[in-house]
């Protein structure tokens, strides 16, 4: 018997657009089944918080699209067997674009069941090393399907041509990009000062922000201007070099920095806040330990006060579980004078 359940209505037009919006937050309940009439659809959604709903509510925004949340009675959907079902454990794994990348342990039983149920999955691989080096890449061994580490990732409604193995890429920072993406006004000036491929620099040229998008990774370099031709992007000025050296051409211009390369950030915090305009933004992200989340936070006004200016942290955030007892975090700084 169906029962009342938290759904969202909008028009028909736009019902594949958040479906798959839904399924990026893992937020669509796939035990129920979509309900439409003449003008809308109504899409099942699983239980969740005020910030959960934050998160759909901004990523709909993104999408320009206005949501309706509803109470409905969704019919049961037939449900498919999920890797746990058919397992017997729960796999950890994440997929980017038609790849999926497993755990080592047992990686062969995990990636026999991905291929197996999983539709968008062709290639199965397995981290042999960290991320490493300057470039920040990882080595990865076959274990599955097709031979390959390349894929085309959608994420927010573009697409990233991604080389898993020459340029790092997680889709695990989606919902912060979108977090960035919202803050970023039309015409603003972004220094990405580590772009990778492109999901931070690219989404926000396409809300109309003006990019300065940096890697010294040249296999990097060459996928991101692969996307932004790829996206149709235009407003983007891509750079291949060393980000300490390339961000002081543009002191003092930057409505916002961002400094996405969590492990060694606060080397180039000199660099980062010298290009940030009096009254913007430096979004900086680091690796911290569970009991000392934001122990950066000292030395981030220390360097601003050494630079003639100070420092106010507006947002601290946890942005994804790194290791164990250790997050990768956000903190917002305003820049003043």
């Amino acid at each position: 018997m169906p029962d009342a359940r938290l759904g969202i209505r909008i028009p028909r037009d736009q019902g594949e657009r958040i479906r798959k919006l839904l399924v990026e937050l893992g937020a669509f309940d796939r035990s129920r089944r979509i309900i439409s009439d003449e003008s809308h659809v109504y899409l099942p959604v699983l239980e969740m918080d005020e910030s959960e709903k934050a998160k759909l509510d901004l990523a709909a925004d993104m999408a320009a699209v206005e949501l309706e949340w509803v109470e409905l009675d969704f019919e049961p959907e037939e449900r498919r067997p999920s890797p746990e079902d058919v397992l017997g454990f729960r796999p950890s794994y994440e997929v980017v674009g038609d790849i999926a990348i497993v755990e080592p342990e047992r990686a062969e039983a995990v990636a026999d069941v991905l291929l197996s149920i999983c539709k968008p999955v062709r290639a199965v691989i397995a981290p042999v090393s960290d991320v490493e080096g300057e470039f920040r890449t990882r080595r990865f061994r076959h274990v599955a399907g097709e031979r390959r580490t390349v894929t085309l990732h959608r994420e927010h409604g573009l697409r990233y041509r991604v080389d898993l193995e020459n340029a790092y890429f997680t889709p695990r920072l989606g919902t912060e990009r979108l977090r960035i993406a919202r803050l970023v006004r039309p015409g603003d000036n972004i220094l990405d000062m580590f772009a990778g491929v492109g999901p931070f620099s690219l989404l926000l040229a396409k809300r109309g922000a003006r990019v300065i998008a940096i890697d010294k990774n040249p296999a990097a370099v060459f996928l991101l201007r692969e996307n932004a031709r790829l996206n149709k992007v235009k407003e983007i000025e891509i750079l291949e070099g060393d980000a300490a050296a390339l961000a002081l051409r543009y002191e003092k211009t930057a409505d916002h920095v961002i400094m996405n390369l969590p492990q060694t950030a606060s080397q180039f915090l000199v660099p980062a806040m010298r290009a940030v305009r009096l009254g913007g933004i430096v979004h900086y992200y680091a690796i911290a330990p569970e009991e000392d989340l934001y122990k950066d936070e000292a030395l981030i006004k220390k360097t601003a006060a050494d630079l003639g200016t100070s420092a106010e942290i507006l947002y601290r955030g946890v942005v994804r579980s790194y290791a164990p007892r250790r997050y990768n975090v956000v903190m917002d700084i305003l820049i003043r004078k």
